[in-house]
């Protein structure tokens, strides 16, 4: 198999990136269709990829919050236990 990407002078990541990308461009021109949105008390047209391409950046973004202030936590707790360790030598 590797050859074969030798042949092409394409890295297996290169060629996974080539599909997805050709799969995404399916799923867009698949999606252009405009809904209604209804969302508290407004009414607005979208098509439909804008509304799920929105809906994938907010969540991103709350897991991306969630994540940093997960790991800040982890090396808080890192810094107590190097203190601890530096006491008890002590």
């Amino acid at each position: 198999m590797s050859s074969f990407f030798e042949r092409i002078n394409m890295t297996p990541k290169q060629a996974i990136n080539i599909v997805l990308l050709l799969l995404m461009l399916l799923f867009i021109v698949q999606n252009v269709d405009a809904v209604k949105v209804r969302f508290l008390f407004f009414v607005f047209d979208l098509p439909l990829i804008i509304i799920i391409v929105l809906s994938f950046f907010i969540g991103f973004l709350t897991s991306r919050a969630f994540f940093s202030k997960k790991k800040k936590g982890k090396k808080e707790n890192e810094d107590l236990k190097m203190d601890g360790t530096d006491r008890e030598r002590k």
